[in-house]
């Protein structure tokens, strides 16, 4: 067996210590190496939320229809939402939405005494498209709000009510009957909304939250076979909460 000349040894020897001294200095310089942790959690571009949407409603109006007017009320209303949220920058998020509501709507003749209508639920469907302000990121909370506009669909309905104007002693019995109709089926219209993320697990990916947002949206009807014509302001205010995914 050969022997190595002692100053190619010595280089040998050299090389291997820097080589190592080299590789203590890396791991002192890396605060991951330094801390035993794990590699940094993946940033997640995409974010699903979903859940259960309670809207408040307070719009009224009267329809002059012949041979009297038609009073038309709205109350609150519930349904659900989806949306999928895009993330353009740490701070900046693209927003596609979908939201399908049932507003108790409420039609009644204008006058002293009125028989029950044949529909009391107005439905709405709204498409959105966002864009979310991230103003606050921390590791569990993420709060976002911004503008939005929304492409509106509406249930087409018919509405026939009546009263009785002969209720009174010594009048003779006469029932009236007015029908009203929607004349609205779709919309363009804007919005904005407030939102916050709770992260629930330690990979970050579900997460538990709720929003407020607002639509400015109107509704239009008319008497059927009649002049009279109204518009309602729907102007959903909507609290949702639910579930969400980031990938």
């Amino acid at each position: 067996m050969s022997v190595l000349n002692p100053h190619i040894r010595h280089i040998l020897i050299g090389t291997v210590a820097v080589l190592l001294a080299a590789g203590g200095a890396s791991a002192q310089d890396d605060p991951a190496a330094r801390a035993g942790s794990a590699p940094p959690t993946k940033v997640r571009d995409w974010t699903l939320r979903f859940g259960i949407v309670v809207a408040e409603t307070s719009g009224s109006t009267s329809v002059e229809a012949d041979p009297s007017t038609v009073d038309v009320r709205l109350s609150g209303g519930g349904g659900g939402f989806a949306n999928l949220e895009y993330k353009l920058s740490p701070l900046l998020g693209l927003e596609f939405g979908t939201t399908a509501l049932g507003l108790d709507m409420d039609v009644s003749a204008g006058a002293v005494k009125h028989w029950g209508t044949e529909v009391d639920l107005l439905s709405m469907g709204a498409l959105t498209l966002g864009t979310n302000f991230h103003f606050i990121r921390t590791p569990s909370v993420i709060v976002y709000a911004g503008p939005m506009i929304a492409f509106n669909r509406y249930s087409k309905w018919t509405v026939r009510t009546g009263w009785d104007d002969g209720w009174w002693p010594g009048d003779h019995h006469h029932d009236e009957w007015v029908s009203v109709r929607s004349r609205s089926d779709s919309e363009v219209t804007w919005g904005a909304k407030i939102g916050i993320d709770i992260v629930l697990t330690k990979r970050g990916n579900w997460t538990f939250g709720g929003s407020l947002s607002y639509l400015d949206a109107s509704y239009e009807f008319e008497q059927d076979d009649g002049g009279g014509r109204a518009s309602i302001g729907l102007n959903p205010l909507m609290f949702s909460f639910g579930g969400g995914f980031r990938f």
